[in-house]
């Protein structure tokens, strides 16, 4: 049977000869059902230090969803193309096993990554591509340091990440993680995402943030999890410190901003802190679920917002607070949605985001970090501000808005699909996690 990477890649590259053409979005999506199919029926990948498990399996699963989505929403044939090749890219990356094939196909994600950004139509969108290629060459160098590190330590590429102790070796997997880190944008590699993600447009910024960074963090906590597990005593300090301030200044940020794209950046900058508590945890037999089910929600979540926030921006100009005012009674349809996405990056129970923040902090009291599960909790508390503002200003402020009928159309179809996916896995995810 043919895998689900091989659709995707085959389809990606059979893409570039459909731009401009009306077929391009039908074969696309098509293609995302035939390899949502193969990855249902478990059918992997035939390539040496690839393979796959059950919880990567429901992930893929999702994540070809949510592709879907995407390129039901997009009306440009470029980023359709490119979400393809992200998509497979991906695939990879999830099921990578060895180090060698980790690094490689991490450094195909970033660099599809930055080609998605780089199709550049004004100012502020070339700010953001630029940034984020500095950002994203630094972190390449420091990874590859690090590799050199782990190598010289006594490490092996095609082999899985060792669990050994040496000096170099444990230098090498703490530069990669470094490095790696930037993807996640974890404190004090998170200042490009601010900038990018609320500069491209805000569809890029649905894949950058929604997409990428998930499929980034569940791939590095599946590769290093074994390695800070054997080394909790060094590596739960650093990283309990790092998920604090992360979490911390992404809230405490967001509380001062009316930009709406920057608010979701500095949003996700705090749910990295929050995800990055798995990997403190990572000795809790609830830290594997936690992390999955934190990747799940939130891949539906904020590329729901965002994907909502592009609809605005292309049909009603909305980029701030203030442009929002009375958004609700224009368009009640997408304001809804946009509300169920803020409210499942809240935290409201009945929603994904409140079941993903459970496990993880469970995962954490399993763990015996009470402390940072509580103070995961009040940033968590103070999140609930600025989500309540935006939510304020578009079904309580009086705007310039006059009321009219909305008919539905392809990207209302796409929200209404992201939040049947975070419905359901607030509701009904003890279906699958049971």
């Amino acid at each position: 049977m043919i895998s689900a990477f091989t659709i995707l890649f085959a389809m990606a590259l059979v893409s570039l000869f459909f731009h401009r053409s009306y077929l391009l979005k039908p074969l696309s999506l098509v293609a995302l059902l035939g390899a949502g199919y193969a990855t249902f029926s478990g059918t992997v990948v035939p390539l040496i230090g690839f393979g796959t498990n059950e919880q990567i399996q429901l992930f893929e699963l999702v994540l070809e969803v949510v592709l879907f989505t995407i390129i039901l929403h997009e009306s440009e044939d470029i980023t359709i193309t490119q979400t393809l090749f992200l998509g497979s890219a991906s695939v990879l990356l999830l099921r990578s096993n060895t180090l060698i094939s980790f690094i490689l196909s991490f450094e195909a994600l970033s660099i599809i990554s930055v080609v998605l950004v780089s199709y550049i139509k004004t100012k502020d969108q070339a700010e953001g591509a630029v940034k984020m290629f500095i950002a994203g060459s630094m972190a390449t160098g420091i990874v590859l340091l690090g590799v050199a590190f782990y190598l010289m330590g006594g490490g092996m590429l095609l082999a899985p990440l060792s669990t050994q102790s040496s000096l170099f070796m444990g230098i090498g997997v703490s530069l990669m993680l470094a490095g790696l880190f930037y993807k996640l944008t974890i404190v004090p590699f998170h200042g490009w995402a601010i900038d990018t993600y609320a500069l491209v447009r805000h569809s890029h910024a649905a894949i950058l943030s929604g997409v990428a960074k998930t499929v980034a963090t569940l791939a590095i906590f599946k590769i290093f999890a074994p390695f800070l597990a054997e080394h909790i005593t060094l590596s739960m300090p650093l990283l309990a410190t790092l998920a604090i301030i992360t979490m911390s200044l992404g809230n405490f940020l967001a509380l001062f901003t009316k930009n709406i794209a920057r608010i979701l950046s500095y949003s996700s900058i705090a749910h990295a802190g929050y995800m990055l508590i798995a990997f403190v945890a990572v000795k809790s037999s609830y830290a594997d679920e936690g992390i999955l089910y934190m990747a799940i929600a939130y891949i539906f979540m904020q590329s729901g917002a965002f994907l909502a926030l592009d609809s605005m921006k292309k049909e009603y100009n909305i980029e701030t607070l203030d442009e929002l005012k009375g958004f609700a009674s224009q368009n009640p349809i997408l304001s809804f949605f946009f509300t169920l996405q803020l409210f499942s990056l809240a935290g409201i129970p009945l929603l994904a985001g409140f079941l993903a923040k459970a496990v993880v902090f469970y995962a954490g009291v399993d763990a015996g970090l009470w402390w940072l599960v509580l103070i995961a909790l009040l940033n968590s508390a103070l999140s609930v501000g600025y989500y309540a503002w935006i939510i304020k200003s578009m079904y309580f402020d009086e705007g310039s808005f006059k009321t009219r009928l909305v008919e539905l159309h392809l990207p209302l179809t796409s929200q209404a699909i992201l939040a049947t996916g975070t419905l359901f896995f607030g509701i009904f995810a003890g279906i699958i996690f049971g």
